[in-house]
């Protein structure tokens, strides 16, 4: 996925990658693509060599980093690094269903979050406009989602997170409040003079889609 093209670079950090995230994320990857030089780095040295070069965007598509923050703790510092001189990444993708639930909280640490494991669940979630700015026309109001929520989130930082209407939804049991307040399905926040982001879908729906097209200036 390397590519030596002149148009804005969109890192994909997989450390952990798995043969059917190109699958599921198709429609991603070739929307990204139509904008930007996408390019895919599975170990750390090509990861801060062209993170140095400061893409356009970075996507941490799985759990690597933090399930590892020893092995791959000087990565992590260098996108800190990155987002706080202006860049962008967003953690998605597999992260939500691969890392380790411990790990999350000292993960978002290093960025001075306080973000946590939340709920696991499918419900409907709201955009928050206010905080989406002059994308939020541009995104859905509202979508269905199964996604691991990140708690203890500022509520600047919400983009789209369940309502006091939102109830779990499944075919199995009846439905119940999925409603928990300081939690958000995809949440944003600024560090230092650039963005990090979070997004818990584990489905690759389209509305997550449309969110990270977003948070990377492309929609």
């Amino acid at each position: 996925m390397a590519t030596n093209d002149d148009r804005p670079r969109v890192l994909l950090v997989s450390f952990e990658f798995m043969e059917f995230f190109d699958d599921t994320y198709k429609p991603l990857i070739e929307a990204l693509s139509e904008k930007a030089a996408v390019q895919r780095v599975k170990t750390a040295n090509p990861a801060i060599r062209t993170l140095e070069q400061d893409p356009k965007a970075v996507l941490i598509t799985d759990g690597g980093i933090a399930n590892e923050l020893g092995k791959y703790g000087r990565v992590w510092d260098a996108i800190l690094a990155y987002v706080r001189r202006g860049g962008t990444a967003i953690v998605m993708g597999h992260f939500s269903s691969f890392v380790k639930p411990d790990n999350i909280k000292p993960f978002f640490a290093k960025a001075g979050l306080s973000w946590e494991r939340g709920s696991y669940h499918r419900t409907t979630t709201t955009l928050n406009r206010t905080n989406a700015g002059p994308m939020a026309d541009k995104l859905p109001a509202s979508y269905s989602q199964k996604a691991l929520s990140v708690s203890k989130v500022d509520p600047a930082h919400v983009w789209y997170a369940s309502t006091a209407e939102s109830v779990v939804e499944s075919h199995v049991f009846a439905p119940t409040s999925a409603h928990t307040p300081s939690e958000a399905a995809v949440a944003l926040a600024v560090v230092g003079d650039g963005k990090l982001a979070y997004l818990g879908d584990v489905n690759a729906e389209d509305g997550s889609n449309d969110a990270v097209l977003a948070m990377c200036g492309f929609l």
